[in-house]
């Protein structure tokens, strides 16, 4: 865990080195005199990329996007060049479909390559955005404008529903988005593949599916972001020195989903709240959009497909949730091991009847050095019998309700809960925790709300508990 102290200081230092190797500001390359017209009629896909393609031949430099509604198709990224919109600049995506490009993998990935992900499946297809940096460098979006996906949509796409991505950073390095607004994806607001010293910072994102979505990132930083999501606000794996901080959070679904493994992760000084303020597409044809909200953290390696790897240096901290499903969902799968996971000053109320979980079901996947260190979550009550004799399977992709109000731990070395308080508006008929192949149990200063005439804590197995 010492590396985790560390991170927030070698990121700041790798994100100075963005903005020191960023193209020289003092040559300007104005859309307008490319033929741009900002009329929000007028197809403008052309005249922006020859700018850009300019600039880009000239050494470098800053594009700007002056006030109007420009209608495009993608927007092509150079390297060295910093993309400026100004004050009223709105980049409108087009709701033609054909006037879309995608970023080509031309590397052989093997892990990912065989998750059961759309991004396989489809290929190129999926991988379409309206501004899309490929194999790019040195490269800034900046500015007081915003980029508007118009909620492209494409019968032929994702869900048979989904459209363009409305930015996509695929085999890039040196890259920084701050400051605008993204809004109205037709797919992920922001998607990353296999990108290294990115940095996300006072960015607005608003409906979409996931808000910010990162598959294979080293030395990132997403800091000072408003993300309200239709899908999870923040998502992905196999990151590496990942920092998440000064986030607010609202999603409809999950808000921050791993699906992958990812060492030196640290999150802190965030809220992740619900209901969403923008649906999720999962109801039923009546009424196909649900705000309501899942888990605030769903650390979930290889539920899309196996991923192995190690879930490692984790640490999560200075945390508020409200008004979600569950506040933890942490959950290995084939091939995946977790370890030294730290999560410290958490405060969750208003959460709907699902416990906690740290578990784990395949044979050789297991926790090792959890740490739960002040944290008070405040649970909504349920008196439904039925719930006491839930059966419990490996878990989908959601949380779901286990016969334990507040933890179900299972398949973990050693666990410890410190200055921990659980409690429970109203009545409830369940013990406050399951515990299942798990070898020893640390508490110290744990307090929760007692259920009458029923076990507290119910170990199956042998578990050796201390402090209880």
């Amino acid at each position: 865990m010492k590396s985790l102290f560390s991170l927030s200081i070698l990121l700041f230092c790798l994100s100075a080195n963005v903005f020191a190797q960023s193209s020289p500001a003092e040559r300007i390359f104005n859309v307008r005199d490319f033929g741009a017209t900002g009329d929000g009629k007028t197809l403008d896909t052309e005249a922006i990329n020859k700018a850009i393609v300019t600039c880009a031949e000239s050494g470098g430099g800053r594009v700007v996007v002056p006030e109007g509604n420009y209608l495009t198709g993608t927007i092509l990224l150079k390297s060295n060049i910093t993309l400026y919109l100004e004050e009223n600049a709105t980049i409108v995506g087009t709701l033609d479909i054909k006037q879309y490009k995608g970023f080509l993998d031309n590397k052989d990935h093997k892990i990912v390559s065989k998750l059961n992900l759309p991004q396989n499946r489809m290929g190129y297809i999926w991988h379409r955005a309206l501004v899309l940096l490929d194999s790019v460098q040195n490269v800034t979006i900046t500015g007081k404008g915003t980029i508007d996906g118009s909620s492209s949509t494409d019968p032929e796409g994702e869900e048979k529903i989904r459209g363009p991505h409305g930015i996509l950073i695929g085999q890039s390095k040196n890259v920084t988005i701050t400051d605008i607004r993204i809004a109205r994806a037709g797919n992920y607001n922001v998607m990353c593949e296999y990108v290294e010293n990115v940095k996300f910072s006072n960015l607005s994102i608003l409906e979409g599916y996931d808000g910010i979505h990162v598959r294979g990132g080293k030395d990132m930083i997403i800091e000072h972001c408003k993300i309200y999501s239709r899908d999870d606000a923040i998502a992905g794996g196999y990151w590496e020195n990942m920092l998440i901080k000064n986030c607010l959070l609202n999603s409809s679904c999950n808000g921050l989903r791993l699906i992958m493994p990812a060492t030196n992760l640290e999150m802190k000084d965030c809220e992740i709240w619900g209901p969403g303020i923008f649906g999720h597409r999962r109801g039923k044809p009546v009424n196909p959009f649900v705000t309501k909200s899942l888990a605030a953290f769903n650390i979930q390696p290889g539920a899309w497909g196996a991923t192995q790897g190690t879930l490692k240096d984790i640490y999560i901290h200075d945390i508020r949730i409200r008004d979600l499903n569950t506040a933890f969902m942490f959950n290995l799968f084939e091939g995946n091991t977790g370890t030294s996971i730290r999560v410290e000053r958490v405060r969750a109320t208003g959460i709907i009847g699902t416990a906690s979980s740290v578990e784990a079901w395949p044979d050789g996947s297991v926790y090792h050095q959890i740490t739960f260190k002040d944290v008070s979550i405040e649970h909504i009550g349920s008196t439904d019998l039925a719930n006491k004799d839930i059966k419990l399977r490996p878990p989908g992709n959601e949380a779901r309700v286990t016969p334990s109000w507040g933890w179900y731990i299972r398949n973990v070395k050693n666990i410890g809960f410190e200055n921990v308080t659980m409690t429970f508006i109203g009545r409830e008929v369940r013990p406050m925790m399951l515990v299942e192949k798990t070898d020893y149990i640390n508490f110290k200063n744990v307090n929760y709300t007692k259920v009458p005439e029923i076990e507290q804590i119910k170990v199956i197995g042998k578990t050796s508990i201390t402090g209880k």
